[in-house]
Parts: C-alpha cells; structure tokens; sequence
C-alpha cells in the first residue's frame, strides 16, 4: 500500500506567516493532522514530521522521509504577502521531478481550485545555487510537493478556507497519483441514507454483518437492500468503533472504511473448519495464525498450504488458549470472529507509525481548528 509522508510546515518556535492573530503553523498543522486522518481512513501508510506545536528540522524530517522509503512527501503550507492581499493556492514541485511530482501538484492543485480558490499554478522554485528552493524538496529521494493551501491575510481565501475540506481536497489529489491497490467497490457517488434502496445497499448491510462478528454492538441486519432505521444505527455504531462522524449516511469515507473493513473481516463460511478440511478459508485462517503470531510469538507457524492438519490445529489450540476461547482446535464461529479480529488488529498495528514526543500542548486557534475534525 502507498506510503505517504505528509508534513506540517514550521511549528514551535517557528510561527511562519502571521496575519493578526492567525499563525500559520496552526493551520498547517491542523490540515495536515486532518489529511492524515483521511489517508488513514482509505488505509494508506502516512508518516508525520510532527502531531503536535513542536520545533521541526526541515533535514531530520527530509531523513526520516528517505529512512521510510515514503511513495511521496506532501508538506502543508500557507501563502501571505506584502502590500495588498493575493489570495490562491498554488503547489511546488522539483526540477528534477520525472513525472509523478508535477503530476501530484496538479492533482492536489485541481481539487484545491474545485473549492472555490483562484488557481495559481503548479510551479518550481530555485536558489542561487540553480538548486530546488525549498528544502523539503531538494532534501527527499521521493517526489515531494509543497502546497500553498491559501494565503493567510487574504480575506477572500480565509472566508472560504475550511479544514476538512481542504484535507479532503489534499488527501484525493494524492489519492488520484497514488490510488490504493485494492478490490474495494468504488463509491456510488451519492451518500447512501435513510430512504436508500437498491444493491448498493444491501452491499453495505452484508458488510455491516460481517464486521458486527467482531463488534457486536453493531446491530445484525436483515440484508433487503432498504436503507431504513435500523441500518442507519448500525452505520452509526460502526462509525464511532472507527472513529467517523457518526451521522448515520454511508459517505465517502464512511463507504471506505467500511468496504476495507468488511475486507479484514469475512464472512464466517458457515461450516466449522478443522482436521481434513481444506481450500481458501483453510488458506485464510493459517494466514491470519502467522499474521497474529508476529505478536503472539508462541503460535507455531503455517505453511499456508489450505490443508487443514494436525500443524493447522496445533496453532488454533494455542490461539484459542491464548485469547481465552474453548480450546478444541476447530474453527466455529466463536473463534472465527476472534481471529479475523485480531488478524485486522495486527494490520493496523503494523501500519501505524510510531507515537512522536510533544514538547507542548497545542495552541488555542490549533484546538479550534481541528475541532471541526471531530
């Protein structure tokens, strides 16, 4: 899957560009705190130079940019000017871009235009030395961008400026260079809700059993292919186990997640497996044992072969020992659900990165802003 570094510009000491009481290393850090959670969502892998109002080194973050062998580094910025008010945004590239990064600015720039900021283009900066201007992007082997997301003493782009939906606007540009590699279904295209019908429906409510294996406070659904009250509250619950708004409508992200998640949690195959059965499931299932014992070391592990065998059972003992489950080394429902469950857990585990220190809590105006996040 991608991996995307997206960084927030200036920090700390370092307020960047400052109009009254607007500071711009709070609106970068809250955009790129909100892009990040976007990218998240649709299950990229998305490194942070910081979370947090700390002090940034441009050359430690171009570092661990390289040290994470990122697809591409996005690094959150915003404009201001001497004299009267510009206003747009407008993306950085590298002169020695191949392709991909003039294609990413673009991107990003085009969903940046489509909220209503005047288009600026997608440029190139030099220093004196003929060398990329800006350091994030001289400094990093993959394609970097430095977007401008809109000028800060401009009241025409802070009337308009709006942190989800810049963050949005940001994340589907990268999204357009960089899509996920996956068989999610595409979107529909318009919010699934109460009064819905059809099998874009049923779809979610099957999805919707699926995932409740795992989390049973999502209410089990009768998968007719109507959107009514019933699967409004399931939709609900699963947006709050994983973090959306929960409003009950099958949005974009929400139609995200829930397609990936449905993913990491099959359906159980309605019949018990163990000694003798063999095929996909049986293939899955010793999957999931390896996956699962990189944290649980003592579960032995699996040629995933799909031949259910004595080595098969052996590990679905210690398994269901280790997560208090009845110890027969069959695969029912019970313990069906747990090791999907855990299978998925290990997923994320593996791709979140690393919590980073915070040298102070975050600024007023920053909390104000990501609170339109949440």
């Amino acid at each position: 899957m991608p991996r995307i570094a997206v960084f927030a510009g200036h920090g700390g000491s370092d307020p960047g560009a400052v109009s009254g009481n607007l500071r711009e290393k709070d609106f970068n850090l809250a955009v790129s705190n909100a892009v990040t959670r976007v990218l998240r969502n649709w299950g990229y892998v998305v490194i942070n130079n910081r979370t947090t109002d700390v002090d940034r080194s441009i050359t430690r973050d171009a570092q661990l940019a390289n040290d994470s062998r990122v697809d591409a580094v996005v690094e959150i910025h915003m404009n201001s000017n001497q004299g009267t008010p510009a206003n747009g945004s407008e993306v950085f590239f590298s002169i020695r871009d191949t392709g991909v990064g003039r294609r990413l600015a673009q991107a990003i720039l085009n969903q940046l235009v489509a909220l209503g900021f005047r288009d600026r283009g997608v440029k190139t900066q030099t220093n004196a030395a003929g060398q990329d201007a800006f350091a994030i992007i001289r400094l990093t082997n993959a394609p970097a961008v430095l977007v401008e997301c809109a000028f800060i003493n401009s009241p025409i782009d802070m009337g308009i400026f709006d942190v989800n939906s810049v963050a949005q606007a940001i994340a589907q540009g990268v999204r357009d260079v960089f899509p996920m590699a996956s068989n999610v279904p595409p979107y529909p295209g318009a919010a699934l809700r109460i009064g819905s019908r059809g099998e874009d429906v049923r779809r979610i409510q099957n999805c919707l059993n699926n995932i409740r294996n795992s989390h049973p406070s999502i209410g089990w659904l009768n998968p007719d292919g109507i959107f009514g009250q019933l699967t409004a509250n399931a939709v609900m619950a699963f947006q709050r186990i994983f973090g959306l708004n929960p409003d009950g409508v099958v949005g974009p992200l929400t139609w995200d997640r829930l397609m990936r998640e449905c993913h990491n949690h099959p359906a159980y195959p309605g019949t018990p497996l163990r000694v003798g059965s063999s095929g996909e499931e049986v293939r899955r299932i010793q999957n999931c044992l390896n996956h699962v014992s990189i944290r649980q070391p003592s579960i032995p592990t699996l040629n995933a072969d799909g031949i259910f065998g004595s080595r098969t059972e052996n590990s679905v003992r210690v398994f269901q020992r280790i997560f208090g489950l009845s110890v027969d080394g069959v695969i029912g429902p019970v313990t069906w659900a747990r090791l999907m469950m855990e299978c998925a857990a290990v997923t994320r585990e593996l791709n979140a990165d690393p919590p980073r220190p915070s040298a102070s809590a975050m600024p007023l105006l920053v909390l104000m802003l990501a609170g339109a996040m949440s």
